[in-house]
């Protein structure tokens, strides 16, 4: 009887399979890879190098330029292949970017170093998208607080460990062929995940030349919409980016060479030297590696699982509040171990709670965009790296006049200043409230409307 059903019975689709949250810490996993080699790795390297602060920031601000006009080129992980083939390729050739990285030694070849880490940020840039775009697609608005949370364990903790990793091999003389390696293997590997997911097969009969050009159409509608204007400029704003996070590599020598100072000053200057390298990539280490993640996982997830039963936007606000706080106790604290261990250890917490609210609001923001997900989802997070590079640069530069607690300090102003004026925009708007879905430009897809 059930073969004669099947015989003559239409065969209906087969309903995708439900993806699991926590698969997202390892897509995510590849894109942090490279968002901590050309931060902590590359602060490290610069700074062991002999550079100053200052430089190091206009390092690092360039290396987010490809994350702010990853909205342009993000449509292309919307066609042809399915997000999850893209992701695979793209970990693929940002790893080869990072490995030839390794390979060009600083002061001497600072400028092919810079063009490799440029170009494995360009192609991060398109694994950010094809994680947002699968988030979108794939999850239910009841697990995309889980859902960005267990990718910012990824993006956070995997790639914070891939980041301690390349620290602690150069700061004990591993060649550069082996640490190369590593942090390929390291953003490849955890890329493979993404294939387990069951993601709809891509649409046809689309045109990519016209998706590009309606990029601007999304760019206007947002801009036109209550929703989309208050979530970019929240995007924007220096509220909660932790970045701070992308120099404690750089300033952890001001922190350890104070403990030092009468051991260093009984050696040889270049024993003195390889005992201080060798001191600053353990203590790196040490807050970037296993113990740090760890933190930093407990409040990515947390903030995902708050995020989900409070207003998001007003999570995102109070990791502003939070960043500050860290980084005020930071700046009035002695400058040495413990106060740098104790201060990037409880920033790696405040951090994770960061992420997962911002990912949280983004998503809740664009709504479940099938056929635009990963351009909408990359136009606010390139609003997002925006801010992420003007605040790291503009603490760095008070590190030349004010030290270290010049740049934990400006770190903690911004994030209170943008607290006091979101939460005042926020309220005479009336935008705090939940599902503020920003309407599809796409003609095909039935408008959504905006509470």
């Amino acid at each position: 009887m059930i073969l004669g059903q099947l015989a003559y019975s239409p065969v209906p689709m087969a309903e995708p399979r439900r993806t699991p949250p926590w698969i997202f810490a390892f897509t995510g996993t590849p894109y942090g890879a490279v968002g901590t080699f050309s931060s902590v790795a590359l602060g490290y390297f610069a700074r062991r190098a002999g550079l100053d602060l200052d430089k190091i920031g206009w390092f690092v601000l360039l290396l987010f330029v490809p994350s702010w006009f990853q909205f342009l080129y993000a449509p292309v992980v919307d066609f042809g292949m399915r997000r999850k083939h893209w992701l695979v390729l793209m970990a693929i050739l940002a790893s080869g970017c990072l490995f030839a990285a390794c390979q060009m030694t600083l002061p001497d070849h600072t400028t092919a170093f810079l063009m490799f880490a440029f170009a494995a940020a360009v192609f991060a840039g398109l694994i950010s998208s094809c994680n947002g775009g699968l988030m979108a697609t794939t999850m239910t608005d009841a697990d995309r607080g889980k859902a960005g949370g267990w990718y910012n364990v990824g993006n956070l903790a995997g790639g914070g460990i891939a980041a301690a990793v390349t620290v602690y091999l150069t700061g004990h003389g591993s060649s550069s062929l082996v640490v190369g390696a590593t942090v390929a293997a390291m953003t490849i590997v955890p890329a493979l995940a993404a294939l387990v997911i069951d993601e709809p097969r891509p649409e046809t009969g689309r045109d990519l030349g016209l998706a590009i050009i309606n990029v601007w159409r999304e760019v206007k509608d947002v801009l036109w919409s209550r929703a989309g204007l208050t979530g970019l400029l929240l995007c924007i704003s220096p509220v909660g980016t932790a970045a701070l996070a992308n120099y404690f590599s750089s300033i952890a020598v001001d922190y350890v060479r104070p403990d030092l100072v009468h051991e260093l000053a009984k050696l040889p200057a270049d024993a003195a030297a390889k005992l201080l390298d060798a001191k600053v990539s353990d203590i790196v280490t040490f807050v970037t590696g296993p113990v740090g993640q760890v933190i930093t996982a407990a409040g990515a997830l947390a903030g995902g699982f708050i995020c989900d039963r409070t207003n998001r936007r007003a999570m995102y606000l109070l990791s502003g509040v939070l960043t500050a706080a860290v980084a005020i106790v930071m700046a009035l604290s002695p400058e040495n171990r413990t106060t740098y261990i104790t201060g990037v250890l409880t920033y790696a917490l405040v951090t994770g709670f960061c992420y997962a609210a911002f990912t949280a609001t983004v998503l809740e923001t664009i709504g479940k965009d099938t056929k635009s997900a990963a351009t909408r989802y990359s136009l606010f997070t390139a609003g997002g790296n925006v801010a992420i590079g003007y605040v790291g640069k503009i603490d760095s530069a008070f590190g030349e006049n004010h030290g270290v607690a010049g740049v934990v300090g400006s770190d903690a102003a911004l994030n209170i200043l943008g607290v006091i004026v979101l939460g005042i925009v926020f309220w005479k708007l009336g935008s705090f409230g939940k599902s503020r879905h920003v309407p599809p430009a796409d003609p095909d897809l039935p408008e959504t409307k905006v509470v």
